[in-house]
């Protein structure tokens, strides 16, 4: 009688799976991100003391300095990564029914992010402030938090209203990229609700010299953000 042997173990394998780093610098940043907003009913403006109010926010960003870098990472299916540039100017005017007086306000944002994610199997969604509830978001919170009532940064996230640009994986390895991070979108939160209209436009380069640094400081980790950090 034959004896059967049992099946072999599986081998282990300690393969990695392959990362696909590309790095840029931020070159370009032109255009600007719009909200129009009122309190609302609905949206609670009387238990926020925020009916009546109506106004505008704006952004403009600057020319991003030299050193405004970008990372795009992708790992099997996974799509991370983010540029991090100059910020711009924000303004503000909002009025309050029957007051007679205009709330004004303007300030320097020190800095913008834009975050990218994986879109399907072959597309790569760019959005600027970063998708809600991700650090990318606490990063460029400061963009539209005025002296003057209004919405903020997370009600624009909550409302899936946040500018995005949508392009193919084949453009992200491209020497050069213009991401359109348009947006013509209802929102609502915080006692408003209003419209978010953007044509920001941000153009990134590839960075041969710093992808080859990033790969050559003794490896590269993938954060549970979506952060690139590198060995020691």
């Amino acid at each position: 009688m034959l004896a059967v042997q049992p099946p072999a173990p599986p081998v282990a394998h300690a393969a990695q799976a392959r990362i696909e780093l590309h790095a840029y610098r931020v070159t370009a940043a032109a255009g600007s991100e719009r909200l129009q907003f009122s309190g609302d009913p609905a949206e609670g403006c009387a238990d926020r003391g925020v009916c009546g109010v109506s106004g505008s926010l704006t952004f403009s960003p600057v020319r991003p300095e030299p050193g405004s870098e970008a990372t795009f990472i992708r790992t099997g299916s996974r799509v991370s990564g983010q540029a991090i540039f100059s910020g711009g100017n924000t303004s503000a005017t909002v009025d309050t029914a029957g007051t007679g007086r205009a709330c004004t306000d303007s300030f320097f944002a020190r800095q913008s992010v834009i975050t990218f994610r994986r879109l399907g199997t072959r597309r790569v969604q760019a959005v600027l402030h970063g998708p809600v509830g991700e650090p990318p978001l606490a990063q460029d919170a400061a963009v539209f938090a005025t002296h003057c009532a209004g919405p903020r940064v997370g009600d624009l996230a909550q409302s899936g209203a946040l500018p995005r640009a949508v392009v193919s994986l084949a453009a992200m390895r491209t020497s050069s990229l213009l991401l359109s991070l348009t947006a013509d979108r209802p929102f609502s939160g915080s006692g408003f609700s209003g419209r978010v209209t953007s044509d920001l436009r941000v153009r990134i380069k590839r960075d041969r010299r710093l992808e080859a640094l990033l790969r050559g400081t003794g490896g590269l980790t993938i954060s549970g953000t979506g952060t690139l950090s590198t060995g020691p």
